[in-house]
């Protein structure tokens, strides 16, 4: 699987979540036409039986195409895991708990990397509170993202959403905060997506998608076991998450946080090059987490 086809996997996931981003949906490809056979093709094969489908071909990397980058999002981990994790039902409220972040809005103010990184962090804590039903860390998650997207010039009509996924919070009616916190990340996304915020959106990304990391390893290491660990493993993400990282432009590569995340990608990138049915070791995984957390909490700790 190409790294884009993780980008689209988180693409779908938060464009339904969050669609609050995301933080992902399977892409799905129409199936080719039956064609009559010619003439001349009755005579070399048979008809296929009513109801009989023809051959899948096997999936070809190569003939993969970029389709951008998507939106992070840990919630198809999320549910993996409560799916591999039958016999221990995961806390989530306490995850959530144990790893999302307590910010102050107000104190950033570098809107080139800083503000969009930290957005993206509480993306991915905007989804966790979904999963843990929490609406008043819900209702905190939206309004630093609120505070967070003004700082970046979204404006206050694109923001309207944000209202409505507290108060479905407030009411405990969770689908429809799912689908208000989605919407509400695409309003935002649409605003970030010009191309004078470029570069906003790959830091929102790639730090969200860290955050996102914080969470699975933390249930992972807590109930580790081959099968858990390499729901972990996505290397081709890694490496386009880095690569999205180097291509930002010069001005940006100064940036001791920017620097933070060349460093730590290609080991990221190492630890989740593990075979298809492998496994992550127990001290590579609570690595991982140690990876993420030090760009988070670095993040946090520029505020101007």
């Amino acid at each position: 699987m190409t790294s884009t086809l993780h980008f689209r996997r988180f693409a779908g996931s938060l464009f339904v979540l969050f669609l609050l981003c995301a933080f992902s949906c399977a892409v799905c490809s129409a199936q080719p036409n039956q064609q009559q056979p010619t003439k001349s093709q009755k005579g070399q094969t048979e008809p296929a039986q009513k109801g009989e489908s023809a051959e899948k071909a096997p999936f070809d990397p190569t003939k993969a195409k970029d389709a951008g980058v998507g939106m992070p999002t840990p919630y198809d981990k999320f549910i993996a895991l409560d799916q591999v994790l039958t016999k221990t039902k995961v806390d989530w409220p306490q995850v959530f708990r144990k790893v999302a972040v307590d910010i102050d809005p107000d104190k950033f103010t570098d809107k080139d990397v800083a503000i969009p990184m930290i957005l993206g962090v509480r993306i991915a804590d905007g989804v966790m509170a979904i999963k843990a039903k929490d609406a008043e860390l819900l209702n905190k998650c939206a309004s630093d993202i609120e505070k967070l997207a003004k700082k970046l010039g979204v404006s206050d009509a694109d923001l309207g959403r944000a209202r409505a996924v507290r108060a479905a919070a407030n009411k405990g009616e969770w689908l429809k905060v799912f689908m208000e916190l989605g919407f509400f990340q695409q309003d935002i996304m649409k605003k970030i997506d010009e191309p004078e915020h470029a570069t906003h959106g790959t830091l929102l990304i790639v730090t969200g998608w860290m955050q996102g990391a914080r969470y699975t390893t933390t249930v992972v290491d807590d109930n580790y076991s081959a099968e858990t660990s390499n729901l972990l493993r996505e290397p081709l993400l890694a490496k386009a998450l880095n690569e999205k990282i180097g291509s930002l432009p010069a001005n940006l590569q100064s940036s001791p946080l920017v620097a933070k995340l060349r460093d730590v990608l290609p080991q990221i990138e190492k630890i989740l090059n593990v075979p298809r049915d492998g496994a992550i070791s127990k001290e590579d995984v609570e690595q991982l987490n140690k990876l993420a957390t030090d760009v988070v909490k670095a993040a946090m700790g520029t505020t101007s």
